[in-house]
């Protein structure tokens, strides 16, 4: 009777801690509890797409943020004119320390390097190289994460000297 006693607890607080979770994080524990590996800290927003609903081998760091993107981890554009029922298939790696931006596709096989930024309406193609700042149809390399941060301060530091808020 105690075994049961102590499981009812631990559901119990494991239903609180989750209800307590902002929407994005618990939106994050949903992916894991269907198997896939996503790291702590990392946020998905309620208009993120996640190829096979969370079947394809899609494996997303700690610390992340997605925002209205979608990730495929698979691709069937002409299995069906190919008479093949499957789709063909590749990991997809969002590595630590990442945000995609909205409305951006990540496509399979691609890795997106540690601490970089995949910008809005992005179409990824190819492995994003860390720190880097990626953009445009197909997505390439338009700066780095460091030279990005640097042109805002500057631009913030404008702002404020010309009194713009």
């Amino acid at each position: 009777m105690s075994f049961l006693k102590n499981t009812c607890v631990e559901i119990k607080q494991l239903y609180l801690r989750l209800i307590r979770m902002p929407g994005p994080l618990r939106r994050a524990q949903k992916f894991r509890d269907k198997g896939m590996q996503i790291g702590e800290g990392t946020y998905i927003f309620s208009n993120v797409e996640i190829g096979g609903n969370g079947r394809d081998p899609i494996r997303i760091g700690k610390h992340c943020v997605l925002t209205g993107c979608v990730i495929l981890g698979h691709d069937a554009s002409v299995s069906w004119m190919m008479g093949i029922k499957e789709s063909a298939v590749k990991p997809v790696v969002i590595e630590d320390n990442c945000f995609i931006g909205f409305h951006a596709i990540v496509l399979m096989g691609v890795t997106v390097g540690k601490g970089s930024i995949v910008g809005a309406g992005a179409v990824v193609t190819k492995d994003v190289p860390p720190g880097s700042v990626v953009a445009g149809n197909p997505a390439r390399v338009i700066t780095t994460v460091e030279q990005l941060i640097e042109k805002r301060k500057e631009g913030l530091a404008a702002s404020s000297v010309t009194g713009i808020s």
